[in-house]
């Protein structure tokens, strides 16, 4: 005879059902997922039943389910003035074997792309880009092998207007590196939003004195200090007029910025 329940002496599965001479026995119905069963097995014969047999437990698996929904955390819902290369990223699903995204420029839409299955990553970013000036909508479904996930939230976020010289056509900077933190580098306004850039300095002889690629106006910037020929004063620039050259590329539209920059120590 063979008692089955979900606590110890437990009977709501199996009362003491007489399963015969044999030696095995399983439900009609599926135990219930992720659950403590116990179980209590009598033998009997004419003369009578077992006493005090040992009660056996385990504990069922949990049944695989369709994984939640992931939250876009870059850009963010609502963002504006966002790179027309911009990568979205998204925070990872532990339950997700795989992301499914659909970009469009209307609510709902799939027109940059449709469904598409990126894999178990966390970032896409679409081969052509975006569209300047444009309402950006992007949604991200989790899936694994129960499904996908339901009813995730869609995000928006507008684009960045691209002109034709995204350093505001400034020609004339100045600098005075001495430690006050006043004027102490180079401030490029908005070169941050272009990291492929070039930035180069030249002496009034057209010598290159100082060039780095990835300026960003923080650690990567002109200090009054050469990177280049530095014969002269162990790298650090006197007093003068320099020339620069600023290149920047931004999915493939290419400018180039020149003028002059005013060290004064």
């Amino acid at each position: 005879r063979i008692s089955i329940g979900t606590i110890s002496g437990g009977i709501d599965i199996t009362d003491n059902l007489d399963v015969g001479n044999v030696t095995s026995y399983s439900p009609p119905s599926d135990f219930p997922e992720d659950t403590a069963i116990y179980v209590s097995v009598t033998p009997y014969n004419e003369a009578g039943e077992a006493t005090t047999c040992s009660e056996e437990q385990f504990t069922t698996e949990k049944l695989l389910e369709a994984p939640p929904c992931a939250q876009l955390i870059s850009p963010i819902d609502g963002e504006s003035d966002v790179a027309l290369n911009a990568i979205l990223q998204w925070d990872a699903v532990t339950e997700a074997t795989g992301y499914r995204i659909s970009i469009g420029t209307i609510s709902g839409g799939i027109d940059i792309t449709d469904n598409l299955d990126v894999g178990n990553v966390t970032t896409y970013s679409p081969p052509s880009g975006f569209s300047e000036d444009t309402t950006i909508y992007v949604r991200v479904t989790p899936y694994n092998d129960a499904g996908e996930a339901a009813n995730c939230s869609e995000v928006q976020f507008t684009t960045e207007v691209f002109t034709d010289n995204p350093i505001m056509g400034t020609t004339q900077y100045g600098i005075s590196p001495n430690g006050d933190s006043i004027n102490d580098f180079w401030v490029i306004e908005g070169i941050e939003n272009y990291p492929d850039n070039m930035v180069a300095v030249f002496n009034r002889w057209g010598d290159m004195v100082f060039q780095v690629q990835g300026y960003d106006n923080q650690g990567v910037s002109f200090h009054g200090i050469a990177n280049k020929n530095t014969v002269m004063g162990g790298g650090k620039l006197p007093s003068g007029t320099y020339f620069f050259k600023i290149d920047i590329n931004s999915l493939g539209n290419s400018t180039t910025t020149k003028g002059f920059i005013v060290l004064k120590r």
